[in-house]
């Protein structure tokens, strides 16, 4: 009995030791991105060149869809929670720029419920271009931006860097005017 219980104990043992090998050897790469993830272009565009289509996909659309119906009751803070839902699914050009501009305009709002103090806005500023520096990766794999779209993303993208080096509003730039500050 007591060498059978060994033996067991040993294959047991061996075949753990193969899985935990395997799993090292071929990791499972994730379903969905974070949300910290969406602010890193590299990840994003190797996410979107492993999944194009993106996964749950329904579930990515009821939220891109809920996001929308919230934008259009200027329901800042579940917009952003809706398109963040379908981004870390889908990271589409477009849910991307929704995901940012809704988060612009949340926070904006509770810089203005604070007090309208500048504290964070660097941060906040920060995260916006990250963000958008996404939606240009996302772009280069899908390729789903209009020029129009893609020279409004390239214009965020400058006066938010400009802003960033140099610490002065500038004169016209979407991003500062979803926050709340207008030149």
């Amino acid at each position: 009995m007591r060498r059978r219980s060994a033996r067991l104990l040993w294959l047991v043992y061996g075949m753990l030791v193969a899985l935990m090998a395997r799993a090292h050897a071929d990791p499972m790469p994730a379903r969905v991105l974070t949300q910290m993830q969406l602010s890193k272009p590299e990840i994003v565009s190797a996410w979107l060149r492993q999944h194009p289509a993106g996964v749950e996909e329904r579930e990515a659309a009821l939220s891109y869809q809920a996001g929308l119906e919230q934008k259009g009751r200027k329901d800042w803070s579940g917009a952003a929670k809706s398109f963040g839902e379908s981004a870390i699914r889908h990271p589409s050009p477009q849910v991307l720029a929704e995901y940012v501009t809704a988060n612009l305009h949340m926070l904006g709002e509770i810089r203005t419920r604070n007090g309208a103090t500048s504290l964070g806005l660097d941060g906040d500023m920060d995260f916006a271009l990250r963000h958008y520096l996404s939606v240009m990766a996302a772009d280069e794999v899908l390729g789903t931006l209009s020029e129009r779209e893609k020279g409004q993303v390239k214009a965020n993208i400058a006066c938010l860097a400009d802003y960033l080096k140099s610490r002065q509003a500038p004169g016209v730039c979407l991003p500062f005017e979803y926050y709340g500050i207008r030149p």
